[in-house]
Parts: C-alpha cells; sequence; structure tokens
C-alpha cells in the first residue's frame, strides 16, 4: 500500500454511466478507518451471534416453554434458515442499489444503527417470540451492512492491493473478538455462567440464564461496537459525484440492472461455477459462527461446559486468525483466489476431523497436559485462519472475476450464494440436532459431518472456476 495518504479521486463520470473506476491509489489511513468496521461489527458477530443468542434461545425456550434441547436447536436452526432466505433474496437487490447510487457508505452507517438498537434491547426480554423478532432485525441489518461494506474494497484500494486489503481487513477485524470477550469475562466472574444443557451427571450445574439475565451484557458490547465505528465515519471511497436520481428511477434503473444481470450471468462462467461451489462451501464458516460456543461447551464439554472455557477457545481461534488471515489474503494475491479456497478447505478438513474425533471418543474435556486438551488448542489454532479465509477468499474471487461496473451487484450475487447457504447450514444443522435428545452430545459429531461433506462438494465445484 502506498505510504500517502491522499484523499481518493473522484470520477469525472455521470450518474448513469456505465463506467465505474477503481481506486487507483490506496491510502493507509483510509484503508485503517475502512478496517475498523470490521473490527466493530466483529463485536457484534462474536457477542450476540456466536457467544450468546444460540444458548440464550436455548434457555429461554427450556426454561420458560418448557421445550426440550433438540426440539428447541431446531427451532433456532429453522428460524436462521428463513431469515437467511429473507437476506438472500434482497442482497443481489443491495448490490445493483450500490451500483446504482454510486455511495455505499452512507448504507452502512444507516444500516449500523439498527443493530445497535435492536441488539441492545435483546437483553430487556425472555419471551421467545420477542428475543427472535429482535435478533432477526439486528441479524438481518448486520448482513446487509456487509453487502455495501465489501462491495467499497475497490473503491478504497487499487486493484493490486485487494488481496492484501481484504486479509488485513479481516485479520484486524478479529482484534474486536478479543475486546468483546474481554469485556465478557468479568461477568461470567461476577453474574454466573450461561448454562443452556441439561444435566446429565450428578454435579452438573443446571440451565440457568446466568451472566445473560440482564441488559448490560448485551448493550455494553454494543456501545464499544459504537466507539469502534467512528473512523469509518472517515473513509474516503470513490464515488459518483453527480445527485441522487428520484427514488423511482432508482428503483426502475436498479431492478431493470437486476435482470439484466439474471440473464447476462450464464455468460459469465467461472462467475456461475464459483456462486454454486461458494454456497456449499460459505455453509461450514456460517455454521461454525452460529454454533462456535455450543459446540464447544455442549459437543465437546470442554472442561464441564463452561463459558470461560469456550472463551479461552474462541480467544485461541482469534489470535490464530488476527497472525494468519493476513498471510491467507497475501497468499491469494500471489497464487490466486481458487488455490486459497484449496488451502481454505484444507484448514477446515483438519479442524472438523478433530472435532469430531473429540466428540466421538471423549465424555469431557479437562484443562492439562493431555492429548484431548493439546488437539482442542490444535483445533482452535487451525479454525482461526480457516474461518477468516473463508471470507477472505471470497473478496479476492469476487475481484477477479466481476466486471467493474457491475462489482457492487456481482459481490451481491456471491452474498447471495452466501445467504442461500447460510440457510441451508442452520437447518441441516439444526436437523440433525434433533437426535440430541436420543443419543447426547454424539448429535454434535454428526452435525459437524454433514456440514464438513457439504463443504468438500463446494470446493470440488470451485477447483472448476477459470479465471477470465
Amino acid at each position: 500500500m502506498s505510504k500517502e495518504e491522499n484523499e481518493v479521486e473522484q470520477p469525472s463520470e455521470i450518474l448513469g454511466s456505465t463506467e465505474v473506476e477503481y481506486a487507483t491509489e490506496t491510502s493507509r489511513r483510509n484503508v485503517f478507518f475502512w478496517a475498523m468496521y470490521d473490527l466493530a461489527n466483529t463485536i457484534y458477530s462474536m457477542v450476540i451471534v456466536s457467544l450468546i443468542i444460540n444458548k440464550y434461545v436455548l434457555v429461554i425456550a427450556q426454561l420458560e416453554h418448557g421445550m426440550s434441547y433438540g426440539s428447541a436447536s431446531f427451532l433456532y436452526g429453522t428460524v436462521s434458515t428463513l431469515m437467511q432466505l429473507g437476506v438472500a433474496i434482497c442482497v443481489p437487490i443491495l448490490g445493483a442499489l450500490s451500483d446504482n447510487v454510486g455511495k455505499r457508505k452512507p448504507f452502512v452507517i444507516s444500516l449500523t444503527g439498527i443493530i445497535l438498537l435492536f441488539a441492545s434491547l435483546l437483553g430487556f426480554f425472555h419471551d421467545l417470540t420477542t428475543v427472535l423478532i429482535l435478533f432477526v432485525i439486528a441479524n438481518v441489518a448486520y448482513q446487509f451492512s456487509l453487502t455495501f461494506y465489501d462491495a467499497m474494497l475497490p473503491f478504497i484500494a487499487k486493484r493490486e492491493d485487494i488481496g492484501k486489503v481484504a486479509g488485513f481487513g479481516v485479520a484486524w477485524g478479529y482484534l474486536g473478538t478479543i475486546l468483546a470477550l474481554v469485556i465478557m469475562i468479568p461477568f461470567i466472574f461476577v453474574i454466573g455462567d450461561l448454562v443452556s444443557s441439561p444435566p446429565v451427571a450428578p454435579g452438573d450445574p443446571p440451565i440457568a440464564y446466568g451472566f445473560a439475565g440482564g441488559w448490560v451484557p448485551f448493550a455494553l458490547p454494543m456501545y464499544l461496537f459504537l466507539l469502534c465505528a467512528i473512523p469509518f465515519v472517515y473513509v474516503r471511497e470513490k464515488q459518483k459525484t453527480s445527485k441522487r436520481p428520484p427514488l423511482g428511477q432508482l428503483v426502475k434503473s436498479t431492478f431493470k440492472q437486476l435482470g439484466s444481470t439474471f440473464k447476462d450471468i450464464r455468460k459469465h462462467k467461472s462467475m456461475f461455477v464459483f456462486i454454486i461451489g461458494y454456497f456449499f462451501v460459505a455453509d461450514i464458516a456460517n455454521v461454525i459462527v452460529l454454533y462456535m460456543t455450543p459446540i464447544v461447551t455442549d459437543g465437546l464439554v470442554f472442561a464441564g461446559g463452561s463459558n470461560l472455557y469456550a472463551i479461552l477457545f474462541i480467544i485461541i481461534s482469534t489470535m490464530s486468525a488476527v497472525g494468519f488471515t493476513y498471510f491467507v489474503g497475501k497468499f491469494g494475491e500471489k497464487y490466486g483466489a481458487k488455490n486459497t479456497f484449496f488451502l481454505v478447505g484444507g484448514l477446515w478438513g483438519i479442524a472438523l476431523i478433530i472435532g469430531i474425533v473429540l466428540v466421538f471418543s471423549t465424555q469431557s474435556i479437562d484443562v492439562g497436559a493431555n492429548l484431548p486438551f493439546i488437539l482442542t488448542l490444535i483445533m482452535g489454532v487451525v479454525a482461526g485462519p480457516a474461518l477468516g479465509g473463508t471470507w477472505t477468499a471470497q473478496r479476492i474471487m469476487v475481484t477477479e472475476l466481476a466486471p467493474k461496473e457491475k462489482f457492487g451487484e456481482f459481490f451481491g450475487f456471491s452474498k447471495l450464494s452466501g445467504k442461500f447457504s447460510s440457510a441451508l447450514g442452520p437447518f441441516v444443522w439444526g436437523t440433525v440436532m434433533l437426535t440430541y435428545d436420543i443419543i447426547g452430545k454424539a448429535a454434535y459429531g454428526w452435525a459437524m459431518i454433514s456440514v464438513g461433506i457439504i463443504m468438500a462438494i463446494g470446493i470440488v465445484i470451485i477447483a472448476f472456476v477459470k479465471k477470465e
């Protein structure tokens, strides 16, 4: 990246031109401001999506509604599936909208306000319907914001820098995980643990809200999200300089462009193949983000199922992601997006195999110098760059294949694939977890086998992508 901190050049095209220029300079300061949003929204993703919401819903369903663990897991998976289907339908429209408007930052900022409000309200309610509605609204806004945020890449960094900028954004974003978890640990010590699985042996803790029983653990991380997102306001993106057309004209041109792309995308065979393959590959990343904490506490039964040890596992994965995801981006810059997906697939394969073996071969995992614990550490170290590398590889692939005048829209189509995958993953996982009431934690092993097979199918399909 250039050391100059120049203002990103403004284009001279009028609105409606089919020619959209990429950024010609990469300002380190500008990239840093952009990446701060990666850090900020990771706080939401980690605290609300990965650490709390799944177990929070499980506890509410069991304590307030008398549901079984398996039925509650299936309900959560079904709601997540419907939510992601809705997001998937809207994502290409948002991509086309970003191309027509020529400005992406205002959308990111507006959607962030929705995320902060509705995620903060989650802790005020122990009603299942209310909590699910609040989460759906917050998470849909989060997914929409990512579409506009990712589409900013070629308008803040020159083309040859996109790979490493993408890797830097993901790696820097993972620092948000560490900030979030450092805030959450005191709540567990002071208030108590969130326990979602029913006791199966004498001495096991009962189902309890623990630290998630009040509003502060939900609102405080969102306040941190807000503070970390402030630098994003100062990002300069290359954009169209003319005034936005009337709303009716904008909507009409957006859907017209979208319809044209639906017809023309078959001409971009490599992009079409990638979209299909990414549908399967993204499944594993989406599932791990949603179910990371219960996998550790209820599946591996890490040190008695305590969230503290789940946080330890997540911190290890995060440190590994911070340390290695940037190099995944550098690898993609040198060897291309397809080889990056092969690398990511290999990392996921190692992590899944370790997890599956541990679920089926151990009753619980104790902290200390023993093989199961060491394998768990290795699993965390490998899973970190695998997760971060998935998003990095996707960003690089789209920049390789998308026509520049439809970059936002093609990014929307890749997101469409990922979002439909986000619907498939929770449904498959939730369906398998119905067996938890019969076979116990072994259900987690079979669920991981299922997502592993789906990922392998995607890697094979991506192998047929040819750079145009």
